[in-house]
């Protein structure tokens, strides 16, 4: 039986578009998808328009990039099988100075290395049977480092539909592990001795032994940093920061807080180990003279008590609250322990 030329055509087209959907459906479980002419095509269409960012889905890649003629607006685009088309408008949040993202050039993230940048992910991520649900392309302004740089955000599903993320590199360098709540490591208390030992290593491993700090602030839930930029050497920056994270804090409150005045090394703070801590925390709840006052924040810096420029003394704040949240007091140390300033409720 002959087929006529309409029903060859059709069976092409059907051919063609279940060979289609056999790649794009692979987009994220797999790489047998033409990942070099995608961003071949994307780039051609946004003509070399900076990226605000990229998400990987089962059978679409979504892009946000500038708009060819307006600034204050950004122009969607999607790619798939059938080739690329170009979405809505929306405004331009970066232009704007909103959100902790910055714009960046579509080459900075390379498609040809997602198959090791999802292997990396998988093997951070360490969940038999995991699978990624999406894959994002963004330029954090909120990191650490000394170069702000094109990552990728993985997200990832365990079997049992908890969720989490990794951030790698462009060349699958694995960054940061979010890991869902039920497998997240236990840090201990958040004020104890040795998890502020090793919250403080943490940060030296973070901004190198050569970091210069103005202040580090430890509450019962959180902390605060203020150190020399990485990004701009000479110039203060502030970083928040908990158990799993360290972000850039961007909102300077006062002018002063820019600066970098009096800073010290994690050197210089290595007496602060878990023990001798432990030992002031104690030292501090005696002085407090109530059994029911406990430990809520540790500050170090140089500049606690408005000291004299005479007087260079690194210094350790401890305070310890009673249950009622008002009644209070602080004890002050240098790093050899002694005590420097009380205040007492």
């Amino acid at each position: 039986m002959r087929m006529t030329v309409p029903a060859l055509v059709s069976a092409a087209v059907l051919l063609a578009a279940m060979s289609s959907s056999a790649f794009a459906a692979d987009m994220l479980s797999g790489d047998n998808w033409p990942m070099a002419g995608a961003q071949s095509e994307i780039s051609q269409a946004i003509g070399g328009a900076q990226v605000h960012e990229i998400t990987i889905g089962g059978d679409t890649i979504g892009i946000e990039a500038d708009h060819p003629t307006d600034p204050e607006q950004t122009r969607h685009y999607s790619w798939d099988a059938t080739g690329i088309r170009t979405g809505m408008s929306m405004p331009n949040f970066a232009a704007l100075g909103m959100g902790d993202t910055e714009p960046f050039t579509l080459k900075e993230l390379d498609f040809t290395n997602l198959p090791a940048v999802k292997s990396a992910a998988l093997a951070a991520f360490a969940s038999e049977g995991a699978v990624i649900t999406e894959i994002e392309g963004t330029k954090p302004s909120d990191r650490p480092g000394k170069k702000r740089l094109a990552l990728w955000t993985v997200h990832i599903n365990d079997t049992e539909g908890q969720s989490g993320e990794v951030l790698v590199s462009s060349l699958g360098q694995v960054l940061d592990t979010v890991l869902p709540p039920n497998r997240q490591a236990v840090a201990g208390p958040w004020l104890a001795p040795a998890t502020i030992e090793a919250t403080l290593a943490r940060l030296e491993e973070t901004f190198g032994p050569n970091a210069r700090y103005a202040e580090i602030f430890i509450n019962d839930e959180r902390g605060h940093l203020t150190v020399e930029d990485p990004q701009k050497p000479g110039s203060a920056a502030k970083f928040d920061f908990d158990a799993d994270s360290i972000t850039r804090d961007d909102f300077m409150a006062m002018p002063m807080d820019a600066t970098l005045e009096r800073p010290f090394t994690m050197a210089e703070i290595a007496p602060l180990n878990a023990a001798m801590l432990e030992t002031l925390a104690g030292k501090t709840l005696d002085r407090m003279g109530g059994e029911d006052f406990t430990v809520n924040r540790y500050t170090i810096s140089r500049s606690i008590l408005f000291m004299t420029p005479e007087d260079d003394r690194l210094l350790v704040e401890i305070r310890a609250d009673a249950p009622d949240g008002w009644t209070g007091g602080r004890v002050t140390y240098d790093m050899t322990g002694a005590e420097v300033d009380v205040v007492t409720p």
